[in-house]
This record gives structure tokens, C-alpha cells and sequence, in this order.
């Protein structure tokens, strides 16, 4: 049985609408960065586009011409960050967020993304301050919480894994999920 939308249709004929509604927006754009090469926001929306169409490569691309026309745009380091983790190169997720939280120290979501890359490297204690500082400037940030408690789980902070794991899921962070996670992190202890 398949299940519905909130608009009524089958969740598959809704996936497929929203496919072709965001391809329609990188079709315009297409047009549009044709006309005006010089357009940094407009390579840099497509290359959002690309990242919710599951096309790294292309998001990344995108990204980096959005990067080259205006270095200053930490939205545009942050987001060829996000590119980058879903291609598990952590590494080059690492300086985007770096330089997303250089040009724009208040940014919560690249202390946090920055956190589960290093703790992905296997860097837990910058992992560790990381998901602090997201959690300074957001304290309501579940997935802070849930990097947090893996993090003090790989070091064996028991106290401090249980506490945050705790408030993960409180925050609605998946129950299942991060017992997986924290799983895998005693594994790796």
C-alpha cells in the first residue's frame, strides 16, 4: 500500500511532481545563467537545486563558480560543504565549513556539519567542540546533540553521551537512529 502526500497523492506521483518542479527551476536557471554568466546567486540557487536532485557534482560545480564570482558568500562555502559530506569527501567538507564560519562566525549549522565531518575523520574531540558551539548559538539543534553524544561515546564519556543523547531525542532526533549510531560508536571505542 502505498502512502498518501499532504496534498492526497501517492507519495511516489508527489516525489515525481517535486522532481520535475525543482528540475523546471534549474531548467530557467540554465536560461538564465546562459544571459548572465556573471551571476553569482543564480549559480548559486542551481546549485542548491543540484544538492536537493541528488547531483553532488554538478551542486559542487555550481558552488564553486558561485564561490569564484563572490568569495565572500558563506552560504555558498556552506552549502559545496553539504555537497561535499554526501560524497563522504570530509576532508574538503572540513574547509568549506571552515571558511562558511570564517566569513560568518554565527553560523550554526556549519559548526554542527563541521562537527559530524571531523567526527566522521575520526577527529571526536573537534567534533566535540564543534557540536558545543552549534549548540551555543542553537541550543533547540538535535542533530548537535546526537553528534555530541557519539563523539563522548567513541572517548567513553558515558555521563556526558547519555545526557546528550537524552536531550537528541527529546528534541525529536529518530530514537532508533542515534541507538544505531551510539552503537557504532562503542564499536569503534
Amino acid at each position: 500500500m502505498q502512502g498518501q502526500s499532504p496534498h492526497g497523492q501517492p507519495q511516489d506521483a508527489q516525489a515525481e511532481t517535486d522532481i520535475a518542479r525543482l528540475q523546471a527551476l534549474v531548467d530557467d536557471l540554465n536560461k538564465h545563467i546562459a544571459e548572465n554568466p556573471g551571476d553569482a546567486e543564480a549559480y548559486h540557487r542551481r546549485g542548491i537545486l543540484h544538492g536537493q536532485l541528488a547531483e553532488p557534482i554538478l551542486a559542487i560545480d555550481d558552488l564553486t563558480s558561485a564561490i569564484h564570482l563572490n568569495p565572500a558568500n558563506s552560504d555558498a562555502y556552506y552549502n559545496r560543504g553539504m555537497a561535499y559530506v554526501h560524497l563522504k569527501q570530509h576532508i574538503m567538507a572540513v574547509e568549506d565549513f571552515t571558511d562558511a564560519i570564517h566569513l560568518h562566525p554565527q553560523h550554526a549549522h556549519a559548526y554542527n556539519n563541521r562537527a559530524a565531518a571531523y567526527y566522521d575523520l575520526g577527529r571526536v574531540d573537534e567534533a566535540v567542540l564543534d557540536a558545543t558551539k552549534a549548540l551555543t548559538l542553537d541550543g533547540n539543534m538535535a542533530s548537535a546533540y546526537a553528534v555530541r553524544a557519539m563523539a563522548h561515546t567513541q572517548l567513553n564519556h558515558r555521563e556526558q553521551a547519555q545526557e546528550d543523547a537524552a536531550k537528541a531525542r527529546e528534541l525529536g532526533f529518530d530514537r532508533m537512529l542515534l541507538t544505531f549510531l551510539l552503537r557504532q560508536a562503542k564499536e569503534v571505542r
